[in-house]
């Protein structure tokens, strides 16, 4: 009897682990979307697979090594690992948008609100605040990223060139081109401490991975020959999602470069109005895109914009978790991802510079951003309480003044 597609590419697993059904594999990802928030999913997915006796706790860090290697949200593409080792291409896509979903629809509720109501004074001076701790939040990340990534002076240097290309304005994509090159070419000598795998290359499973790919592919050519705003929406965040690495904030300085420099789809302070939004919602952060869409397109254009954002890494991690155990030993894979976050730590700074510029504009602006970067760096603090907090505290300041300050 053939097979169905999601049996034909589900790798073998160990034999004690449980695969569940399809609709397992949607309510338990939705649940996981709807409740975690931060570095708290990591957590969770690194723990209910395992809990639930699908993956072992080994399977599952070699999913997160696997993730790390090619572009895309790091959180979706795990998911999509998951799902995929258990019921193929199937078991991912269930997966993955079960898990999307929460965040979608509180996305769609507030980009709604957000684009109804909001050129009303007070709340514009009400997001002023929020924009100033999104900035906050946003250096934290990129002196995170630093410290884990500028390992030497060259690093350092690879980091300042990008930054100083995003300052003038420069593309961002080449400025990640460069990184990869310098950094396969440098790096790639250094061990990796991981042996080659004994197990057969098949082309045949590689092709059947690959059709999700295709699909892709065809719709990136679609939106690109294809005249019209949310068409070219399409295309700018299908080509975001295929170059950049690492989780959803190395991701916002290629959309603060398109949607807002080059297209101008977005103000700035609409951008840290979207990224707060997804900061505050749970599941994935580039859960902005929808808000994105939204402006440009309704619920149609949010909708698209959302698939745009998370289809090409979806369609790798198909691919890559076939040949994964094939190129995960090679030094120049390593030596490459080592370069392009290198590269990735000086374009998040862009961002921090380009935001600041729109929401420090009054000196208590750097108070409420000041004291965020303080409750996240220093205290760990959750960003649903730094945000709670700092809105309730700021919106009592203004009330207080008389709500003078907004926007220039």
């Amino acid at each position: 009897m053939k097979k169905s597609l999601s049996e034909s590419t589900t790798p073998t697993l160990s034999a004690d682990t449980v695969t569940p059904r399809l609709m397992d594999l949607f309510l338990t990802f939705t649940m996981l979307g709807l409740t975690s928030y931060g570095m708290a999913i990591l957590q969770n997915l690194k723990t209910v697979p395992v809990n639930k006796g699908w993956l072992t706790i080994e399977e599952l860090e070699e999913g997160l090594g696997l993730v790390q290697l090619y572009p895309g949200p790091i959180m979706i593409d795990l998911v999509a690992y998951i799902g995929y080792r258990k019921q193929g291409v199937s078991g991912a896509l269930f997966s993955v948008v079960g898990f999307i979903l929460p965040s979608l629809a509180l996305m769609l509720a507030l980009s709604w609100a957000y684009f109804h109501y909001g050129s009303a004074p007070h709340l514009q001076s009400v997001m002023l605040g929020l924009n100033a701790m999104v900035v906050a939040v946003v250096l934290n990340v990129t002196l995170d990223f630093g410290e884990l990534n500028l390992k030497g002076p060259l690093d350092a240097t690879l980091g300042l060139l990008a930054f100083g290309l995003g300052v003038m304005g420069g593309n961002m994509i080449l400025a990640i081109g460069i990184g990869l090159i310098v950094g396969s070419l440098v790096w790639r000598a250094e061990p990796t401490g991981i042996k080659k795998t004994e197990q057969p290359f098949s082309w045949q499973q590689i092709w059947r991975s690959a059709l999700p790919g295709l699909v892709v592919i065809a719709w990136a050519v679609y939106a690109v020959l294809t005249p019209g705003t949310i068409h070219a929406l399409n295309a700018d965040l299908l080509k975001i999602g295929a170059v950049a690495f690492g989780n959803g904030m190395t991701i916002l300085p290629l959309l603060q470069q398109d949607v807002v420099d080059v297209h101008g789809w977005l103000t700035p302070q609409e951008l840290a109005s979207g990224v707060a939004f997804g900061q505050i919602t749970p599941g994935p952060f580039l859960i902005t895109a929808t808000f994105i869409g939204f402006k440009l397109g309704g619920w149609l254009g949010a909708l698209l914009a959302t698939a745009a954002i998370f289809a090409p890494s979806f369609a790798m991690t198909l691919v890559f978790s076939k040949i994964f155990d094939h190129i995960r030993h090679l030094g120049v894979v390593r030596g490459a991802l080592r370069g392009i976050m290198a590269v990735f730590v000086g374009l998040l700074a862009t961002v921090v510079l380009n935001l600041g510029r729109n929401a420090f504009v009054a000196p208590e602006t750097y108070v409420l951003g000041g004291a965020a970067l303080v409750l996240v760096r220093y205290y760990k603090w959750d960003l649903l309480w730094v945000f709670g907090l700092g809105v309730a505290l700021w919106t009592t300041y203004l009330a207080w003044l008389g709500w003078p300050l907004s926007p220039s």
